[in-house]
């Protein structure tokens, strides 16, 4: 035992020592992020005036102008989208130039970086010196406090500083509300929204009545899945009033079924349901529930090799890769319409500047993202860029092998010629960053050549 307990001590020591590497390592590439965006600048002025390099505020007010490619370099050396790059360069602007006792602390390790950042975040929208007097307060107690503890008193700390500036925030906070469906995860998505506080209590109990009624029929699924299963049955109006009147009214059923949108008499109109009735759940739905299900049209991508077998991947458009066998379990009761295969190798070069519909077409099908480094963008609307420029006469250049889908800032970047861009076959991008650094990018990902 006492051999076990001085083996596990040492690795307790080692796990410490790593974590306070981690500590300095994360405070110098605050320090440094902020060092090298003071410095960078392409500096191409052979350029016409529109395509020169600008100067953007990336931080909060107080803190300095930067390159407006900056965040593209960071992205190849930190190997995260020009997006994330971009809010570690802002959230460390706004730790040195708004909060300068908090980034000295930093660079003390006297408080975790992560913290302080997300510290300057909050205070973002107070005016430069009373958020260096709210920060300065804060940072005695918070290491004392548990995260969630620590950046609770920090809100408070905010309103009392400026109640004004608080309830403006809040009414900018209502005009950003909206609801988002992203990123797939092994057959299921991600939800997230910002709502009224009212809508979104009544939605929470909206979702628990219909799960409650779920649950008789599903005793088996746990409550976590029943209240998914219920959100995605109040996407369908009609079957939720079909549930919610079957369970207000059990005793107008004849034959209780296990699936209303299955039940003849739902699809005949309701018949099952009293029509004098005077509750609030109360009314006839005349057409067939599957009528009534909210349009959906979206594109699924399959392997030629998978039709018949159902081996392999499908990709779903706008959200991402799901087995076939899953696409089997979800296509069921739904309109399928094949579109004809596109076969990129046999899409012929075209001479005009602008692709075709069809060669467009093919090329967003087959680059899903952008193909700049880290992939930052779904390709469907950006724009479809010649790898080489363009020259009026020469017949051809518009061809698979020299189009690839760009985010306006690479774009901006490529056509500036501060970022160089070679393509040795299609779907292979050599990118050369201003720093003279090398990335390939692929349909498959980013490796640094360097």
């Amino acid at each position: 035992m006492g051999v076990m307990t001085e083996v596990a001590r040492r690795i307790a020591e080692q796990l410490r020592s790593a974590d306070e590497l981690r500590r300095v390592a994360e405070a110098n590439t605050v320090a440094l992020l902020c060092e090298l965006a003071e410095e960078y600048s392409v500096g191409c002025d052979e350029v016409h005036e529109i395509l020169a390099e600008r100067k953007v505020t990336v931080g909060g007010a107080g803190t300095p102008g930067v390159s407006e490619f900056i965040a593209l370099e960071l992205a190849g050396l930190l190997r995260c989208t020009p997006m994330a790059a971009a809010t570690k360069l802002a959230d460390a602007l706004n730790l040195k130039y708004r909060h300068p006792e908090l980034f000295r602390a930093v660079r003390l390790f006297e408080v975790e970086p992560a913290r302080a950042c997300k510290a300057a975040d909050l205070c973002s929208g107070l005016p430069q010196e009373v958020a260096e007097q709210v920060t300065s307060r804060w940072l005695g107690r918070q290491g004392k406090l548990g995260w969630t503890a620590a950046f609770n008193w920090l809100k408070k700390l905010i309103i009392e500083a400026d109640p004004a500036r608080a309830a403006a925030r809040e009414v900018k906070q209502r005009a950003d509300r909206g609801v988002h469906v992203w990123g797939l995860y092994e057959g299921v998505m991600n939800l997230t929204g910002r709502l009224d506080v009212l809508d979104a209590r009544y939605l929470d109990a909206a979702v628990d009545r219909v799960a409650d009624i779920l649950a008789v029929e599903q005793p088996e699924q746990t409550r976590t899945i029943l209240r998914a299963k219920a959100l995605g049955v109040l996407a369908n109006p009609a079957y939720a009033l079909a549930l919610l009147q079957r369970a207000a009214q059990p005793s107008l059923l004849d034959d209780p079924v296990d699936d209303p949108v299955g039940d003849p008499a739902f699809e005949a109109g309701g018949q099952r349901h009293d029509p004098h009735c005077l509750g609030a759940l109360c009314g006839t739905i005349t057409a067939p529930l599957s009528r009534l299900r909210p349009t959906l049209e979206l594109a699924v991508h399959i392997h030629t090799d998978a039709v018949g077998r159902l081996t392999g991947a499908a990709r779903v458009d706008k959200a991402g890769h799901i087995t076939t066998a899953l696409l089997a379990e979800l296509l069921p009761g739904l309109d399928v319409k094949v579109q004809p295969v596109i076969d990129l190798p046999e899409l012929p070069a075209e001479d005009q500047y602008v692709p075709s519909v069809p060669l467009k077409r093919g090329i967003l099908l087959a680059f899903d993202n952008d193909m700049f480094l880290y992939r930052q963008h779904r390709s469907q609307g950006l724009d479809v860029d010649h790898t080489r420029s363009h020259r009026p006469g020469r017949r051809g250049q518009t061809r698979v092998g020299n189009l690839a889908p760009l985010g306006r800032t690479a774009h901006r970047a490529k056509t500036n010629r501060a970022w160089r861009v070679d393509q040795p076959r299609p779907g292979q991008l050599i990118w050369s960053s201003p720093l003279g650094l090398t990335y390939e990018v692929t349909t498959t990902g980013t490796r640094p050549l360097d």
